[in-house]
């Protein structure tokens, strides 16, 4: 399942997963990789874990129970883009898959999206159906628009939520999560999920790799914009399919902080950083185009949202 210099053409698929703590999700995901590619005789794969400097033992757990995964251990916590991009150095794969150890996926995944991108060169990057174990629906995180101010405020007002159902509508305010769109069947997206990421080596570096400016959120949507700036497709195959244990590894959702393993302080950090991002990706990318007035308006509004939340702790 290894392979020794990166480029090999032998390994399909290089799966890189970024760990910092829980152990036991960890667990789950290494375990269920391990399982669908054991099955798997058409396509080789390998899997490296970068640990950032995890205090729980989760590093240690993957040494021991999981020898065929290549361990890379960071000494500080790089977050998500830095220790991605390390993982990514040492992968060999002619694919890249990003993946968070949050993740279940099932024997028929991965080949799926292989056949999908061998036999469309257009496709830069893609995802399955992530499919939320708590409540059984999609994870609207790997189904997303990029987020202009008015696909923003539609979003955070719920005009999209409220105008779903009527697809004329949802096309105008329903684009933060393309609500308009039949998921039942494949189409193009702009974003997808930085916690399962299926993309083309050659694209991946085209497109600058995982910027490291963000430290945890944002980079899917930097690196998404960056993808189609390049011309290529991003796509959304609903046949295959993932299962997502949301908020695990950030203790961010509430219906997951009371099995998340994550500390207070780690909780905190990616509280903030939710709200940063958004505002480090703006000015990236719409402070020329929307001028001066509507980033104070975007800023303000991303400034209340946060203090909205912070009682609770969740997003």
């Amino acid at each position: 399942m290894d392979a020794s210099a990166p480029g090999n053409a032998a390994t399909d698929v290089s799966i890189i997963i970024v760990t910092y703590n829980g152990l036991a999700i960890t667990r789950q995901t290494l375990t269920a990789y391990s399982r669908a590619l054991a099955s798997e005789r058409t396509h080789r794969y390998e899997m490296i874990v970068v640990d950032n400097a995890s205090q729980d033992g989760v590093a240690a757990m993957v040494e021991r129970e999981f020898p065929e995964v290549r361990l890379i251990r960071n000494e500080a916590n790089l977050g998500f883009a830095a220790a991605s991009n390390i993982g990514y150095a040492a992968s060999a794969g002619r694919y890249l898959l990003f993946s968070n150890p949050d993740i279940e996926v099932h024997d028929a995944t991965l080949p799926m999206l292989i056949q999908q991108m061998d036999h469309n060169p257009q496709v830069g990057a893609c995802t399955p159906y992530l499919r939320l174990v708590h409540t059984g629906g999609i994870d609207w995180g790997a189904h997303r628009g990029f987020p202009t101010p008015w696909a923003a405020l539609t979003y955070f007002t719920r005009l999209g939520q409220l105008t779903r159902r009527c697809r004329p509508l949802a096309r105008v305010f329903g684009r933060y999560h393309l609500l308009d769109r039949d998921l039942t069947q494949p189409h193009e997206v702009d974003v997808i999920r930085g916690g399962f990421t299926f993309i083309r080596r050659d694209v991946f570096e085209q497109a600058g790799r995982w910027d490291e400016d963000y430290f945890m959120f944002g980079e899917d949507i930097d690196l998404c914009y960056h993808v189609k700036q390049l011309g290529y497709r991003i796509m959304f195959y609903p046949q295959a399919i993932a299962e997502h244990y949301h908020g695990m590894t950030t203790g961010l959702k509430e219906h997951s902080q009371g099995m998340s393993q994550v500390d207070p302080a780690a909780r905190q950090r990616a509280y903030d950083a939710f709200y940063d991002t958004m505002k480090l990706f703006y000015d990236k990318h719409y402070r020329k185009r929307y001028g001066p007035v509507m980033r104070a308006l975007v800023f303000a509004a991303i400034d209340v949202k946060k203090r909205l939340g912070r009682h609770g702790g969740t997003v």
